[in-house]
């Protein structure tokens, strides 16, 4: 019974992965960055030309793209709530917790070091997307 319920619960974290790998791949758009800080925030949704679209791709491949140009990196879900980037030789470069990754949707949070030096100090940013098609890229660029 013990390794009907450990190959059961195998099975569902596996397939949770997997969907969220099935859900992360293509074209996403950045809408919009939340900046909080020891109590205050900030939220930037002024779309400009700065801002990036992010291209996952089924290989594991990461295009940032951004005015014309791109920037390639490689990508890695390593549990159903985090999120990595690696550079070349694999070594991480970024990490994300992932509150939400839908067909639609995409939200990453990221860990910020403090400004100054003391304790209890909160800094993160939230990156919130949304899935484009390869029109809305040709459009901006």
């Amino acid at each position: 019974m013990k390794k009907l319920l450990i190959f059961l619960a195998f099975s569902w974290i596996s397939s949770s992965c997997s969907s969220h790998e099935k859900d992360i791949v293509g074209l996403w758009r950045t809408d919009s960055i939340s900046n909080y800080v020891n109590g205050f925030s900030f939220t930037n949704d002024t779309k400009d030309a700065h801002w990036s679209y992010f291209e996952y791709r089924k290989d594991g491949s990461l295009f940032e793209r951004r005015k014309g140009e791109y920037r390639k990196s490689a990508y890695k879900l390593i549990s159903k709530d985090s999120l990595v980037y690696l550079d070349s030789t694999g070594k991480v470069i970024n990490g994300y917790q992932i509150l939400d990754l839908n067909e639609r949707s995409l939200v990453l949070k990221k860990a910020q070091a403090p400004y100054l030096s003391g304790k209890n100090q909160e800094l993160y940013q939230i990156r919130y997307f949304s899935k484009a098609s390869p029109k809305n890229l040709a459009a901006d660029q």
